[in-house]
């Protein structure tokens, strides 16, 4: 439970950093998992443009893995409403079954299409995939995809429906963190 408070007050202290641009702070649900994600513009850290996300994911497993990412998208506009991004992730943690710790370095990115209204909507799909070459630590391999629909239920608030699927490979034995779970979710934008 310790690491659960620590992880949640970072979460928060990450929140309260204003910048120019919105911050958003999400919380995906399903049946045996939670993800706590706080996004920024990657001006935070000098570079600005691209999108700087900071998550922490648990299940009743009691596995922890935290996680950064740093994706760059164009914007969704009415002539262009399917757009493209690329970027990496960091994933940090440990599994419980057998005290395994995961670190590794993932290349991936998000299609979505976005449909214009009052209410707008998208549907997405983003995927994230390391090697063993950047695997380390006990994990060889991490394999995170996440399929979803989205409407922007209130100004600045997006509810979120989804499935993922979050594997780590672990000495020849795949943990299967988060199994095609269907998660719920909000985002708040600040």
């Amino acid at each position: 439970m310790k690491p659960l408070l620590i992880a949640c007050l970072c979460l928060i202290s990450l929140a309260s950093i204003t910048h120019a641009r919105a911050n958003d702070f999400e919380v995906a649900l399903s049946k045996e998992t939670a993800q706590f994600t706080f996004r920024s513009d990657s001006s935070l850290i000098g570079w600005g443009g691209s999108d700087l996300a900071f998550g922490l994911f648990y299940n009743d497993d009691s596995d922890f893995i935290g996680d950064v990412s740093i994706i760059q998208m164009r914007q969704a506009s009415e002539e262009t409403p399917l757009t493209f991004g690329v970027g990496i992730k960091g994933y940090l943690g440990q599994l419980d079954d057998d005290d395994d710790d995961v670190v590794a370095f993932a290349v991936g990115g998000e299609v979505r299409y976005t449909i214009p209204g009052t209410m707008p909507m998208a549907v997405y799909g983003r995927g994230f995939y390391a090697p063993e070459i950047t695997s380390f630590a006990d994990s060889e391999e991490v394999t995170d995809f996440t399929v979803g629909f989205q409407i922007e239920a209130m100004p600045q608030t997006v509810a979120f429906i989804g499935i993922r699927h979050f594997e780590v490979e672990v000495d020849n034995d795949e943990q299967k963190l988060d199994d095609n779970n269907i998660h719920v979710g909000v985002r708040l934008t600040f």
